[in-house]
C-alpha cells in the first residue's frame, strides 16, 4: 500500500477546538507539491482572542472574509480525492498537528457533516526532536522555525500563515528524512468519526 503524503496548517481564532474556529487551512500534497490554500469566513469572530488575531496578523474584519466552512471542506476534500486513496492511505504531516490542529480539523469536518480523510498523522515536532536528540544538540527551542534552522534550513518569511507554514514544514519534512531520520516512530494512526 502505497502513502499518499500531505503537509496541513491551519490557523484559527483560538486554542479550544470546540469554541474557536479554523479560519485557513494550507494543503500541500507532497507527491506534487501542489498546494491549496483557503480563507474560512469565522461564523463567531467575536469569539476571536487578541492573542490569536496578533499571533496571525489579522483583524476581526479579516476573519469576515473567506469562504464557507462547507465549500472549504468540500473543496479540501476534492483535493484529497485526486490521489485516488482511501483514509488508511494518507498520512497528514504538520508541526504540532497531533496535539494542535488536528483536533480543529476534526472539528471542522465534523461541523460539516463529514470524516476528516486521513487515517495516518506525521507530527514533526517529535521528528525534529528524534534528529536533535541524535545529533547531540541541546536544543530549548522547537517551533517550526527554529527547527528549520537546527537543520541548517532558513525558514521562509510569513510565519503563523498556513501558506507559509506548510512551505515551511514540508521542507523541514524533506530535510529530516534526507538526513536518514526515521520517520515511521512518528507516524501515528487515528481514526476520525462524526459524533
Amino acid at each position: 500500500m502505497a502513502i499518499n503524503y500531505y503537509v496541513v496548517d491551519t490557523e484559527t481564532t483560538g486554542l479550544k477546538s470546540d469554541y474557536h474556529e479554523v479560519t485557513q487551512i494550507s494543503i500541500i500534497r507532497c507527491s506534487d507539491r501542489k498546494q491549496l490554500n483557503k480563507y474560512i469566513k469565522a461564523e463567531f469572530p467575536n469569539r476571536a482572542t487578541p492573542q490569536a488575531l496578533e499571533y496571525t496578523n489579522r483583524t476581526i474584519e479579516d476573519l469576515n472574509k473567506g469562504g464557507t466552512k462547507k465549500e472549504a471542506v468540500d473543496i479540501c476534500n476534492s483535493f484529497f480525492d485526486e490521489d485516488g486513496g482511501t483514509p488508511e492511505e494518507r498520512c497528514i504531516i504538520g508541526h504540532n498537528i497531533v496535539n494542535f490542529d488536528k483536533k480543529f480539523l476534526y472539528q471542522l469536518w465534523q461541523d460539516c457533516g463529514c470524516v476528516f480523510p486521513a487515517n495516518l498523522w506525521l507530527d514533526t515536532l517529535p521528528y525534529i526532536k528524534d534528529f536533535a536528540k541524535q545529533r547531540g544538540l541541546d536544543n530549548k527551542k522547537f517551533n517550526l522555525n527554529s527547527a528549520l534552522e537546527i537543520v541548517g534550513l532558513k525558514p521562509k518569511e510569513g510565519e503563523h500563515n498556513a501558506i507559509t507554514d506548510t512551505q515551511n514544514n514540508y521542507l523541514l519534512w524533506d530535510k529530516l528524512k534526507k538526513e536518514g531520520i526515521s520517520q515511521l516512530p512518528h507516524v501515528k494512526r487515528f481514526a476520525h468519526s462524526v459524533e
